[in-house]
Protein backbone atom coordinates (compact mmCIF):
# COMPACT_ATOMS: atom_id res chain seq x y z
CA UNK A 1 0.00 0.00 0.00
CA UNK A 2 1.99 2.97 -1.28
CA UNK A 3 -0.69 5.36 0.01
CA UNK A 4 0.96 5.21 3.46
CA UNK A 5 4.22 6.65 2.13
CA UNK A 6 2.28 9.25 0.14
CA UNK A 7 0.33 10.28 3.26
CA UNK A 8 3.61 10.57 5.17
CA UNK A 9 5.11 12.71 2.39
CA UNK A 10 2.07 15.00 2.43
CA UNK A 11 2.48 15.45 6.19
CA UNK A 12 6.21 16.13 5.84
CA UNK A 13 5.59 18.82 3.21
CA UNK A 14 2.80 20.39 5.26
CA UNK A 15 4.97 20.47 8.39
CA UNK A 16 7.72 22.26 6.44
CA UNK A 17 5.26 24.84 5.15
CA UNK A 18 3.81 25.35 8.63
CA UNK A 19 7.27 26.02 10.04
CA UNK A 20 8.16 28.33 7.15
CA UNK A 21 5.03 30.42 7.66
CA UNK A 22 4.89 30.11 11.46
CA UNK A 23 1.52 28.34 11.46
CA UNK A 24 0.54 26.58 14.66
CA UNK A 25 -2.61 24.69 13.74
CA UNK A 26 -4.40 23.57 10.58
CA UNK A 27 -8.05 23.06 9.80
CA UNK A 28 -7.58 21.14 6.54
CA UNK A 29 -5.19 19.90 3.90
CA UNK A 30 -6.69 20.03 0.41
CA UNK A 31 -5.24 17.77 -2.25
CA UNK A 32 -6.08 16.91 -5.84
CA UNK A 33 -5.64 13.30 -6.97
CA UNK A 34 -5.68 12.53 -10.67
CA UNK A 35 -7.88 9.67 -11.79
CA UNK A 36 -4.82 8.11 -13.47
CA UNK A 37 -2.40 8.76 -10.57
CA UNK A 38 -2.61 5.19 -9.20
CA UNK A 39 -3.68 6.58 -5.82
CA UNK A 40 -6.88 5.30 -4.24
CA UNK A 41 -8.46 8.28 -2.43
CA UNK A 42 -10.15 6.16 0.26
CA UNK A 43 -6.88 4.33 0.99
CA UNK A 44 -4.99 7.61 1.15
CA UNK A 45 -7.54 9.04 3.58
CA UNK A 46 -7.37 5.89 5.72
CA UNK A 47 -3.56 6.02 5.84
CA UNK A 48 -3.60 9.73 6.66
CA UNK A 49 -6.02 9.11 9.54
CA UNK A 50 -3.79 6.32 10.92
CA UNK A 51 -0.73 8.59 10.78
CA UNK A 52 -2.37 11.59 12.47
CA UNK A 53 -4.23 9.68 15.19
CA UNK A 54 -3.27 11.13 18.59
CA UNK A 55 -1.02 13.82 17.05
CA UNK A 56 -1.36 17.58 16.64
CA UNK A 57 -2.97 16.85 13.24
CA UNK A 58 -5.72 14.60 14.62
CA UNK A 59 -8.41 17.22 14.00
CA UNK A 60 -7.04 18.32 10.61
CA UNK A 61 -9.21 17.17 7.72
CA UNK A 62 -7.71 15.71 4.56
CA UNK A 63 -9.95 16.80 1.69
CA UNK A 64 -9.38 14.84 -1.51
CA UNK A 65 -10.62 16.13 -4.86
CA UNK A 66 -10.46 13.64 -7.74
CA UNK A 67 -9.28 15.23 -10.98
CA UNK A 68 -10.87 13.58 -14.04
CA UNK A 69 -8.93 12.64 -17.13
CA UNK A 70 -8.82 15.75 -19.29
CA UNK A 71 -7.79 15.79 -22.92
CA UNK A 72 -7.07 18.29 -25.67
CA UNK A 73 -7.39 17.37 -29.33
CA UNK A 74 -4.36 18.15 -31.46
CA UNK A 75 -6.48 18.48 -34.60
CA UNK A 76 -9.42 20.69 -33.56
CA UNK A 77 -8.35 22.03 -30.15
CA UNK A 78 -11.42 20.64 -28.38
CA UNK A 79 -10.88 20.13 -24.61
CA UNK A 80 -12.88 17.38 -22.92
CA UNK A 81 -12.99 15.09 -19.91
CA UNK A 82 -13.58 11.35 -19.78
CA UNK A 83 -14.19 8.78 -17.07
CA UNK A 84 -11.76 6.41 -18.79
CA UNK A 85 -8.80 6.41 -21.14
CA UNK A 86 -9.92 7.57 -24.56
CA UNK A 87 -8.13 7.50 -27.86
CA UNK A 88 -10.51 9.56 -29.99
CA UNK A 89 -11.75 13.14 -29.89
CA UNK A 90 -15.54 13.20 -29.42
CA UNK A 91 -15.80 16.43 -31.44
CA UNK A 92 -13.91 15.53 -34.61
CA UNK A 93 -13.01 11.84 -34.27
CA UNK A 94 -9.27 12.45 -34.56
CA UNK A 95 -7.11 9.77 -32.91
CA UNK A 96 -4.81 10.20 -29.92
CA UNK A 97 -5.85 13.39 -28.11
CA UNK A 98 -3.30 14.70 -25.60
CA UNK A 99 -3.91 13.88 -21.92
CA UNK A 100 -3.59 17.23 -20.11
CA UNK A 101 -4.78 16.43 -16.56
CA UNK A 102 -5.51 13.46 -14.37
CA UNK A 103 -2.06 12.01 -13.67
CA UNK A 104 -0.84 14.14 -10.78
CA UNK A 105 -1.23 14.32 -7.03
CA UNK A 106 -1.00 17.89 -5.77
CA UNK A 107 -1.31 19.63 -2.43
CA UNK A 108 -3.58 22.45 -3.52
CA UNK A 109 -3.55 24.38 -0.25
CA UNK A 110 -3.68 24.15 3.50
CA UNK A 111 -6.29 25.86 5.63
CA UNK A 112 -5.02 27.51 8.79
CA UNK A 113 -7.15 27.00 11.91
CA UNK A 114 -8.13 29.86 14.14
CA UNK A 115 -6.08 29.78 17.32
CA UNK A 116 -7.44 30.88 20.66
CA UNK A 117 -5.94 34.11 21.92
CA UNK A 118 -4.84 34.16 25.51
Amino acid sequence: MHEMSIAQSILDIVKEEMAKHQVEKLAAINIAVGALSAVVPSSLTFCYNVLVDKTEFAETRLNVRVVPLTYSCYACGHDFTSEEMTFECPACGEADPMLTAGRDLTIENIEVAETEKE
